[in-house]
């Protein structure tokens, strides 16, 4: 069935035009920066992802309010404005339980409906997406761009392109220029951009329960993998999924791996087109691949531990100058001996991060033990790749089958993102704790940490013979 475009209004008059097809269980698409239904029912590429995903849902998704066919004489620019939206459009269709499949911008959107409607939700999709808004870009990259779309709407929209799909040809670039200035004027799209830096929902991810799945391309300019990898770090019920490519929209390059990883994570069979109803469909898998079931509600464990993250500097350039081929070579060296470590040690290889790991031990010596190891390692066998690492030791929660969460995983992630090429950073907590294990640290200041309330103070493993402080 050809897709209509269909008109509801919110409790405060607004009219919001929105589509609905294909058959199964319900997908909601939040309207991501910009949105126009009449491109998106008219754009062969985007239409033909969707009517994939098509024949195993039924694809909900609307034009926000200032964007495409809904009304655009918007004055507000708030994530509750958003929400409005999205509550307008779930409630006029009279959704009970549906999946919600929010990307870039629409993101925080998603998880903070989630966590007001836990209930509906039965799974939350993001892709490409991020948990805090003020961390995405530097303030004056973020000035300039809202100054130039504000400008010259035509140059901003021809840089966003560029960013969101890089190495595009050009009918590709003038067909999504085309759909961004069709969708909203310079002064809302302006207004749309700011908004998207100011968006964070980071006090939210602990709280939501809801089986989740956190796709973000390895190479997407828009919004880096490390903000998709910090999200998935501060949900307690996730899988972590990273995807090869480039380009920041789900429905261009290796689209049929999204659908994909949607149907597995979802228990959909992709073989089939007929309806799995949601009670029947498989539930969260687990981060080792396999599938565990949580609707009986698994008890949480408090306990104390040592987490470690690493992660691979310079990744994406590394593929672009050695190719494919090559860097996949050095990528699994650089694994196998992350992997020996940890067998060594005795720790616990929590997840992969695409360029990096998350790691836990029992003890902060093991931990550190291990840190300076995989450097040496790395140093002597592969001294193109360089990597940092954050370690921080503390209570941290655990449900059965999935990764721990708390606070104490968000500090050693961000000590990760602090440290600098083969530096190893590490918690005064993580720092005491293993005094007297004959290890030299150096005092590097301290630090606030995005998303960590606190001041920290700093310090460094030194682990190279010649390090001085």
């Amino acid at each position: 069935m050809e897709p209509k475009i269909h008109f509801t209004k919110r409790k405060d008059g607004v009219r919001l035009a929105y589509s609905v097809f294909g058959e199964g269980v319900p997908i909601v698409y939040p309207a991501p920066w910009v949105s126009n239904i009449a491109f998106f029912l008219e754009d062969q590429t985007f239409k033909a992802f969707w009517e994939q995903i098509a024949q195993y849902f039924t694809v909900i998704f609307y034009d926000k309010y200032g964007c495409g066919q809904s009304d655009r004489n918007r004055t507000e620019f708030t994530l509750e404005s958003e929400l409005f939206d999205l509550e307008t459009v779930i409630d006029h269709i009279g959704l009970q339980e549906f999946i919600l499949f929010g990307i870039s911008m629409a993101g925080p959107l998603a998880i903070a409906y989630t966590v007001h409607h836990q209930e509906k939700v039965k799974y939350l999709i993001l892709y490409g997406t991020y948990a805090n808004g003020k961390i995405l870009a530097k303030d004056e990259v973020k000035l300039g761009l809202i100054s130039l779309i504000k400008g010259s709407w035509g140059l901003g929209s021809k840089a966003l392109v560029d960013i969101f799909i890089p190495g595009a040809s050009q009918d590709v670039v003038q067909r999504y220029v085309a759909f961004q200035r069709g969708s909203c004027g310079a002064e809302m799209a302006a207004s749309l951009i700011e908004l998207t830096y100011n968006l964070d929902v980071t006090g939210l991810l602990s709280s939501i329960q809801t089986p989740t799945l956190v796709m973000h391309r390895e190479g997407d300019k828009a919004i880096q993998i490390q903000h998709g990898r910090e999200l998935a770090i501060g949900m307690p019920n996730v899988v972590f999924k990273v995807l090869r490519g480039y380009t920041h929209f789900p429905w261009l390059g290796e689209s049929e791996r999204v659908i994909e990883e949607i149907c597995d994570f979802v228990g959909v069979k992709k073989s089939k087109t007929s309806e799995i109803p949601l009670s029947e469909a498989s539930t969260q898998p687990s981060p080792v691949g396999g599938r565990t079931d949580f609707s009986a509600g698994v008890g949480e464990i408090v306990e104390q531990a040592t987490i470690v993250f690493s992660d691979m500097i310079s990744s994406t350039e590394m593929v672009t100058r050695l190719g494919d081929a090559a860097a996949r070579d050095l990528f699994l060296q650089h694994d196998q001996i992350v992997r020996d470590q940890i067998k060594k040690y005795k720790g616990r290889e929590l997840q992969t991060l695409g360029d990096g790991f998350m790691l836990s031990f029992e003890s902060p010596s093991a931990a550190i033990k291990c840190a300076c190891d995989i450097q040496k390692e790395l140093s002597k066998n592969i001294p193109s790749i360089k990597i940092r690492i954050g370690i921080n030791t503390g209570e941290v929660v655990r449900r059965e089958g999935q990764i721990p969460f708390g606070q104490t995983v968000f500090v050693a992630s961000r000590l990760a993102n602090k440290a600098k090429a083969e530096q190893i950073l590490v918690s005064d907590v993580t720092k005491h704790l293993a005094a007297g294990s004959g290890f030299q640290f150096v005092e590097r200041g301290r630090a606030k940490l995005k998303g960590i309330g606190e001041i920290l103070k700093l310090y460094e493993v030194v682990w190279k013979p010649t390090s001085s402080p």
